[in-house]
């Protein structure tokens, strides 16, 4: 399977990561309509836990080759106009945009809008994707580690908020991008990493999680490197929502062969706390992304040819301020009614869960 200079993907079986069994049946099956990676991949729902997943998926040696060079996320980004961190404590979870807004000028920094009362509240509030967070340090010198930190522009804003902050990305190339920033990043899987015990106050995966072909085994990877009620934040499509079922094999987030994994609130939850984290928040972006994409897939399909399915598909990239401002109501409103099409997740890390689960399933397995 092969585009191009693309090095061949591999494919193989596997049982469900989140359970381990090897009871599931075809959800569905598409292609890979946003870069054009060739095949026909797989999804199947796990017949035990009900978990979704691709499989046949890519071999850990083949995940790299499922990333072009024209990958959206490991381009050079643009600069945005992000929140800054709250004043407020440290162990606050108030998620703060600082992504996916417009590298321009806000408007209401104009003379003439300035002056009106609360439009800059008004700004934000309709801007505001919630689809991350940035906490302020617990201390000085806190640490903080970013899975999948392309070309590290996350990591830029941890250390401006005052994290001591490093990444781990699989692509090379987007590595040496966030490196050449003056960022340290370990080039590889978070386990690759080999990271110490209790090191970080923060860990954080933006978009991520759905990526990896083991997500059980990175939040326990999470839960260990990270400190007694270190925080965990990360983002992930919202597979529980309207859009798939509306959007069938169009939805813009299946995503195959670089997303494996798609979760809802109630799996998150389980996995979560059965890998030892607790004090779990879970929040519905303010984010319609995914349906101008999905829209543009499905024309796509229809008309291959269509410049207008070509600019919806394009969009989720570049979605201008106006559009933006005018989209927010909808957005917001999908978000109230728990129906946001990707989900925020800000979770803690608690030593002693793990290892009162870790006790049962011991016990368990002697009574067996």
């Amino acid at each position: 399977m092969t585009q191009g200079d693309q090095p061949e993907i591999v494919l193989e079986e596997i049982s469900c990561p989140i359970c381990d069994s090897s009871r599931h049946r075809r959800h569905l099956e598409t292609t890979d309509p946003l870069h054009g990676v060739g095949g026909v991949f797989q999804i199947v729902r796990c017949q035990d836990c009900r978990h979704i997943f691709m499989n046949p998926c890519p071999t850990t040696d083949s995940l790299a080759a499922c990333y072009p060079a024209a990958y959206g996320p490991h381009a050079i980004q643009a600069a945005d106009n992000s929140a800054a961190p709250s004043e407020a404590s440290s162990n606050q979870t108030r998620a703060t945009q600082t992504d996916d807004s417009p590298a321009v000028s806000p408007w209401y920094l104009s003379p003439g809008f300035r002056r009106v009362p609360g439009l800059r509240a008004l700004y934000y509030w309709l801007t505001d994707t919630r689809s991350n967070y940035l906490p302020l340090p617990p201390t000085k010198n806190a640490r903080a580690i970013e899975l999948g930190c392309a070309t590290g522009e996350f990591l830029t804003k941890l250390a401006e908020a005052g994290w001591d902050a490093e990444g781990v990305e699989l692509v090379e190339s987007a590595a040496a991008e966030s490196q050449r920033k003056g960022h340290s990043v370990h080039v590889g899987t978070l386990q690759s990493a080999e990271l110490s015990s209790d090191t970080y106050e923060a860990a954080f995966a933006w978009m991520v999680i759905e990526h990896l072909r083991d997500p059980k085994a990175a939040f326990c990877e999470f839960h260990r490197i990270l400190k007694h009620e270190g925080q965990l934040g990360f983002s992930v499509p919202n597979a529980a929502c309207w859009e798939p079922v509306v959007f069938g094999r169009s939805w813009y987030v299946w995503e195959p062969p670089r997303h494996l994994q798609y979760f809802g609130p109630r799996s998150l939850r389980k996995l979560l706390t059965e890998s030892g984290f607790d004090h779990i928040e879970i929040i519905h972006q303010r984010n319609i992304l995914n349906i101008i994409g999905s829209l543009g897939i499905a024309l796509q399909r229809l008309r291959p040819n269509s410049k207008l399915a070509r600019r919806l598909l394009d969009s989720p990239n570049r979605l201008s301020m106006w559009w933006q401002l005018l989209l927010a109501p909808a957005a917001i409103v999908l978000a109230a009614i728990r129906q946001g099409g990707r989900l925020t997740v800000i979770a803690r890390c608690n030593k002693s869960l793990a290892n009162s689960f870790t006790e049962n399933e011991e016990q368990s397995s002697e009574s067996a």
